[in-house]
């Protein structure tokens, strides 16, 4: 048995697009020797099409598409779509058994994730059956991501109660004993997915130990085909493959044979003869991962909104010479416009750095002063605020004349403006809203100061791409002369320690400051995290790449009484 596994990168609400991909790559994978292909969840709408599943027009377009797209395949596949469902949402997350031009088999999404990012149970019916099909003389049951991820250990497993697929499937496996039937009612598994990459995420995934431990729990290899590339705020990191725990392996060992990551790859397997342990594509590779999702999310993002180029803001400093050089990589050094914007209070290496950057990496360099823009704006609230003292109010007028100039550019050129903040930052409010805030996309805004030092010395591992003196240069915002990040932050290692601790694993001050950081320390980090939420609520939109970023897998209140210790 030849499997074709298409791991391909779809785009949301783009159904006739999606279909063309579909039916291309599945040309590929029978030319390549496949018996049959399998592609990834909801990969003939994109995943995810979020409310657009709401509209029944929508939900009628992917029924159309699919019954022509089926006449076209030149191979039995496993597409997912969604469907008409009699349910109270009306809708399914479906996949579809398509064999010489018919849909033969179609089976349901039973488990819907409704944790940090995702909200299916808004958009979908519950699917309460299995689904097992046979071809060629194999029987395979069909599931869909979550479905799968009910194992114990798993830490989202504890949510889901009543009807789980994978408990059924064992039951038709596996004696009550634990014993194998003599006679199986499946001999392989097939799971259609969109896994969000994130650290953690991937870290589950490690070496397929998970994928495997689901083939040792229903006694037969899974092939799994997962979505890659970026979607709005989330990154699909692909690595598809076929996996076998070690209980069913002639080796006795867990093996798995695994597609790239991050890329749209075709393979052809044999998920019964695997034999070896091939590609790392499940193993979370820090922070190199990090550089090819970033990559990738930028990509996706500007192309599927719509655009070609970008432009940002270069101030010389490190947040800014990162995303440009990761732009430059996702979207070619042409497509990149680098801004300088010094003012009157601007060090000389400022501009210098940004100069170095732009020449190293190829992209388009201007230079716009902005003290005329700054003066304009002091001279017309000179009456208003007579006899009051400058404070932050002058600083951000600055950042806020660097937004109007980069909005300007962005509107006459038609190129997206990237936002160059940091996790860091926006969580404790270092930036101004209307200003360098300013963005159709913050591609960084996931990542911590100190994994923002450690990408950019990653990416000059090889040679000098970022100067040096970006990198070697205390960080500063440059509102005033003399300014620097640690006049007012702890240092970065201590900052982002508990700044993770608070908003990744949700603790409260009392046990951060049992982990041993300083009480006082503690309190303004998380004073500060807390008073700026309504700063981030109208952020541009970040790429995910950690457990919870500040975007759709957090949602707090804004109006509401802060209390640090709970």
């Amino acid at each position: 048995m030849k499997v074709g596994i298409g791991q391909i990168d779809t785009t949301p609400c783009d159904i006739a697009g999606n279909a063309q991909k579909i039916l291309d790559a599945a040309q590929k994978l029978k030319d390549m020797g496949a018996d049959f292909a399998i592609f990834p969840e909801l990969a003939l709408v994109g995943y995810t099409p979020k409310d657009a599943v709401l509209r029944k027009a929508f939900v009628e377009k992917s029924q159309l598409h699919l019954s022509l797209l089926a006449e076209k395949l030149p191979l039995p596949s496993l597409v997912g779509y969604i469907r008409k469902s009699g349910g109270a949402i009306g809708a399914y997350n479906s996949a579809a058994w398509i064999e010489n031009g018919k849909i033969k088999n179609i089976y349901n999404k039973a488990l819907f994730p409704n944790y940090d990012v995702f909200d299916e149970p808004r958009v979908f019916d519950s699917g309460k059956k299995e689904c097992i099909v046979e071809f060629c003389g194999i029987r395979m049951a069909i599931t869909i991501c979550e479905d799968i991820w009910t194992l114990y250990g798993i830490r989202t497993a504890g949510r889901y109660s009543g009807f789980k697929p994978l408990q059924g499937l064992r039951d038709m496996n596996f004696n009550a004993d634990g014993t194998k039937k003599a006679d199986k009612a499946f001999d392989l598994l097939l799971n259609i997915s969109a896994s969000v990459f994130s650290r953690s995420n991937d870290n589950v995934r490690k070496s397929g130990a998970m994928m495997c431990k689901v083939s040792d729990y229903v006694g037969v290899p899974l092939v799994w085909a997962n979505l890659v590339g970026g979607n709005d705020d989330l990154i699909f990191a692909g690595g598809s493959g076929v996996f076998a725990g070690q209980s069913i392996t002639k080796s006795g060992r867990d093996e798995q044979k695994c597609l790239k990551k991050f890329s749209e790859d075709l393979r052809v397997v044999d998920p019964f003869e695997i034999c070896s342990q091939e590609g790392d594509a499940a193993d979370y590779s820090s922070i190199a991962d990090i550089h090819s999702a970033l990559v990738l999310g930028i990509k996706d993002f500007v192309y599927k909104s719509g655009f070609s180029k970008v432009v940002l803001g270069l101030s010389g400093g490190i947040d800014s010479a990162l995303v440009a050089t990761l732009a430059a990589e996702a979207l070619g050094p042409k497509n990149v416009m680098g801004v300088a914007m010094p003012s009157a209070i601007s060090s000389s290496h400022s501009v210098s750095d940004a100069e170095e950057l732009a020449r190293n990496l190829g992209i388009e360099y201007r230079k716009v002063p902005i003290a005329p823009v700054v003066s304009g704006a002091d001279e017309a609230l000179k009456e208003i605020f007579k006899g009051l003292k400058p404070d932050v109010t002058e600083e951000n007028i600055q950042s806020r004349a660097r937004g109007l100039v980069l909005m300007a550019i962005s509107n006459k050129f038609g190129s997206m403006l990237l936002s160059t903040g940091n996790k860091s930052e926006c969580a404790v409010g270092y930036c101004t809203l209307y200003g360098d805030t300013c963005g159709g996309l913050s591609p960084i805004s996931d990542l911590y100061k100190t994994e923002v030092y450690e990408l950019s010395r990653y990416i000059n591992r090889n040679g000098i791409v970022i100067p040096q003196n970006t990198i070697d240069k205390p960080p500063s915002a440059e509102l005033r002369v003399g300014q620097k990040d640690q006049d007012s932050l702890p240092p970065y290692d201590i900052l982002d320690e508990i700044l993770r601790l608070y908003i990744e694993e949700m603790l409260p001050e009392s046990e951060i400051c049992q982990r041993g950081f300083d009480k006082a320390v503690v309190s303004d980090v998380i004073g500060k995290v807390e008073r700026n939420e309504y700063k981030r609520k109208q952020f541009a939109y970040g790429l995910k790449v950690s457990p919870l970023a500040f975007g759709t897998g957090r949602r707090m209140p804004l109006a509401r009484k802060i209390n640090k210790d709970a």
